[in-house]
């Protein structure tokens, strides 16, 4: 026999005492501080307080917010909806996004129509559907679209609702909304 073949088999053999002292302490130790480790157990109730119910609720009154102050928010979300579309349009971004802005629009638009007279919801409306017109330019593929035609358009009713709807011009004509 080589130095070799005695050193491996002296490996062998300590490996092999190793495993069976392994084997030997884990059966005679059994697994009961393993089953310990993982046995659920109940928990101890604490003396903390219970749940007590109230039985007198509190009325809040309703936050007073005038129809000037929301015809005035919704106006300008409505600014800042409109000034990103005109941003996406003259970066050509994405269609789905310009919808999105174009809903947004929409949506503010109708807010604020919420807040005004009978008497000049008519031009909500026409400008909802200027706005919807728009939208519908959407419905034809962006190689056939002119992304000029478009902003002309946005910007021209942009215009018209910055003059006529503002929320200068629309302070006599709110009203309580909804």
């Amino acid at each position: 026999m080589n130095a070799n073949d005695r050193r491996n088999e002296y490996y062998l053999s300590v490996l092999s005492v190793l495993v069976i002292l392994c084997v030997l302490t884990v059966s005679v130790g059994g697994c009961t501080s393993l089953r310990k480790k993982f046995t659920r157990k109940k928990k101890e109730k604490t003396n903390e307080q219970a749940f007590i119910p109230v039985l007198d609720p509190v009325d809040y009154p309703a936050p007073s917010v005038s129809p000037e102050e929301r015809y005035r928010y919704h106006y300008s979300l409505w600014k800042v909806w409109q000034r990103d579309l005109v941003q996406k349009i003259d970066s050509k971004g994405s269609d789905k996004n310009q919808k999105y802005l174009l809903g947004q629009i929409i949506v503010q638009l109708g807010e604020m129509k919420k807040w005004v007279t009978e008497a000049r919801q008519k031009e909500f409306s026409e400008a909802i559907g200027e706005w919807n017109a728009i939208l519908a330019m959407y419905e034809r593929p962006a190689a056939l679209r002119s992304s000029f035609s478009l902003k002309r358009k946005v910007e021209a009713s942009a215009k018209q609702i910055r003059d006529q709807l503002n929320p200068e011009t629309m302070k006599e004509f709110l009203a309580g909304g909804q």
